[in-house]
């Protein structure tokens, strides 16, 4: 069984995690609103996406967005919030491993803060392209395994097997993120050149490739102030994209796929909705899915389908 980080289990609040990261999260919209700036399409996927942080950069440019989290929980907490904000998206709790969701029915989709807590990339990666429409855009964040600060500690060690293609396990340190004390999380750092590897056998075409946080320092936030942090971001992430300098990546990617044309014009949920287990069909009466090919059932609770399973 892949293993599947559970905040809900452990009653982990992530919105708590980014109180004081202004600069981190501003850093990351400025980059995401850049990238959207031209693209649009009907549905969307925010994997991971939480309570919406990252939802103003691409809700205008797809008509029918849709969060997915595990974490029932938090859905459920920002449900209100969200539908007030943006009133057309959609929230689902289901696992990334598993999407619940017909195949070739995104035009666009998503994950951000999320790809750490993946083990198994490759399978994920994969079951998206699944649910990815012809010529269909992904945007792939994750921790820079090799950034500046990393690699200058590793090269004072002489540590030369560090610059491998291998993923980190990065230690807790006493940030036990969706975990109780004590526990280990599964916190990954991927090479860059591997996910582009895992990207591009799975049917993602590379387009571009960015960087975000250049500068993400404690030390710096106290000395500089973020407004100026914030400023110099803009200039870095023009400048220095083709680099490994900064701990966070981002990739620009495209599907391409032999489809005779985009499929997925619908823009009701029930249309695209497919059993998460063996894909199947979907019975949908009032609050509940029943797949009939496998009969698993599934719940609308609080307006939020559960496709949970793992």
């Amino acid at each position: 069984m892949t293993k599947v980080t559970d905040y809900d289990f452990f009653g982990y609040d992530y919105a708590n995690y980014w109180e004081n990261r202004r600069y981190e999260n501003e850093s990351e919209k400025i980059l995401l609103t850049k990238i959207f700036g031209n693209k649009n399409g009907n549905w969307f996927l925010d994997i991971g996406g939480s309570y919406g942080r990252l939802s103003s950069t691409y809700y205008k440019k797809y008509t029918n967005p849709i969060i997915l989290d595990y974490s029932f929980q938090t859905l459920v907490k920002n449900r209100d919030t969200l539908k007030t904000k943006y009133p057309n998206v959609q929230l689902i709790a289901a696992n990334a491993y598993k999407l619940p969701f017909k195949d070739d029915t995104f035009d666009g989709a998503l994950m951000v803060r999320v790809l750490h807590h993946i083990e198994k990339p490759s399978t994920y990666f994969e079951e998206l392209h699944r649910v990815m429409n012809k010529n269909s855009f992904y945007i792939q964040e994750f921790a820079n395994k090799v950034h500046l600060v990393s690699a200058f500690k590793a090269l004072i060690r002489f540590n030369l097997k560090f610059f491998s293609k291998e993923p980190y396990q990065q230690p807790t340190k006493g940030n036990f993120e969706g975990t109780k004390s004590g526990e280990e999380a599964i916190f990954f750092n991927y090479h860059p050149k591997h996910i582009k590897d895992l990207l591009t056998e799975n049917g993602f075409t590379i387009i571009k490739k960015h960087g975000c946080s250049y500068i993400r320092s404690a030390f710096l936030k106290k000395v500089v102030g973020e407004e100026l942090m914030i400023l110099k971001e803009r200039i870095l992430q023009s400048l220095l994209s083709w680099s490994n300098i900064p701990p966070s990546i981002v990739y620009e990617s495209m599907v391409k796929k032999n489809l005779k044309e985009n499929i997925r014009h619908t823009s009701h949920l029930e249309d695209i909705l497919a059993c998460p287990q063996c894909k199947g069909t979907l019975s949908i009466t009032n609050n509940e899915a029943k797949c009939k090919k496998c009969s698993k059932l599934f719940v609308k609770e609080s307006d939020i389908w559960d496709f949970r399973i793992k």
